[in-house]
């Protein structure tokens, strides 16, 4: 039975009773006993001298005391980050890496269509057509391996820590259905560009390489927002992530109409990510528009 059980990792003294020995029968619990426990996030209890029961209380001055404290380090926080002055060196870091991860994957499909599809376009085309769905299904999820950044997508087994660090408005969607409309967006690019291929004949016709630009300026936002945590940034870069996207349901379509209604359904979903993006920014401090560099006390 737990009264009060902190929710980050801590080391607090408490009135315990443990509980020895029960199986010979014998009243061994040890009551009124000040022990000291360890709580980890998840919410587990180990005493120093071995398992037992606690008991734990924390009066309302107490916990008035504590959110206090937390709501003061997050205000100090916030403000540290807004009175920061221009980091003009991370946006040369953003544009350098973008553009390293598209010369990057540009160049792999280059030596992918020299030294295969083009001659098996002409020769099998079903196989060629194979080859690049699977390619760009694969490059859906993992183009972040060709990015010099560190591109980390969100997991699902953190999403109550993410809520946690940053508010979120009331119809955010759950955090299962992220990944399963990823899925089904990976599916469509797959498609799509296989579509383009077979019209084509090239993986580097320049409709494909809008795609990997797409790719490539998703995966430096992740890095904004999911790794540096910079709302404002994140909320300006959305805005290249979603503007990218309806290009390459444009140069789709210019190629073969029926692709750009198959990958269309990208920038429909990003329009409405972006929308979250600015209303999670708008709700946690309203971060400079911009990527600072922490404010400096001499």
């Amino acid at each position: 039975k737990m009264q009060c059980v902190t929710a980050a990792p801590s080391t607090i003294a408490v009135r315990a009773t443990r509980v020895v020995n029960a199986r010979r029968g014998r009243d061994a619990s040890v009551a009124g006993r000040y022990a000291r426990i360890v709580t980890n996030a998840a919410g587990e209890v180990s005493f120093r001298d071995g398992p037992g029961t606690a008991f734990m209380t924390m009066t309302p001055k107490e916990a008035e005391l504590r959110a206090r404290v937390s709501d003061t380090q997050q205000w100090i926080d916030a403000w540290v980050v807004k009175t920061g002055t221009f980091d003009f060196g991370a946006v040369v870091k953003y544009i350098a890496a973008t553009a390293f991860e598209v010369g990057a994957i540009t160049t792999a499909l280059f030596a992918a269509q020299k030294f295969c599809l083009g001659n098996l376009h002409a020769t099998s085309l079903g196989a060629a057509k194979a080859i690049v769905a699977v390619m760009f299904f694969m490059l859906a999820f993992r183009s972040r391996v060709f990015s010099p950044l560190n591109a980390s997508r969100p997991k699902i087994a953190n999403e109550r820590k993410a809520k946690q660090e940053r508010k979120r408005p009331s119809w955010t969607p759950p955090a299962v259905v992220f990944p399963l409309v990823w899925i089904s967006m990976g599916f469509l690019r797959s498609l799509s560009t296989m579509m383009v291929f077979a019209t084509t004949g090239t993986v580097v016709h320049p409709a494909i390489i809008a795609l990997v630009a797409h790719l490539s300026i998703g995966d430096t936002w992740n890095s904004i927002n999911n790794v540096e945590k910079k709302l404002g940034a994140a909320a300006v870069g959305v805005l290249f992530v979603v503007s990218s996207a309806y290009n390459v349901v444009a140069q789709y379509y210019n190629v073969i109409p029926t692709a750009g209604y198959v990958i269309a359904p990208l920038a429909v979903w990003l329009t409405i990510a972006s929308a979250l993006v600015w209303n999670i920014w708008a709700i946690n401090g309203k971060q400079p528009l911009y990527p600072t560099k922490p404010r400096a006390f001499n």
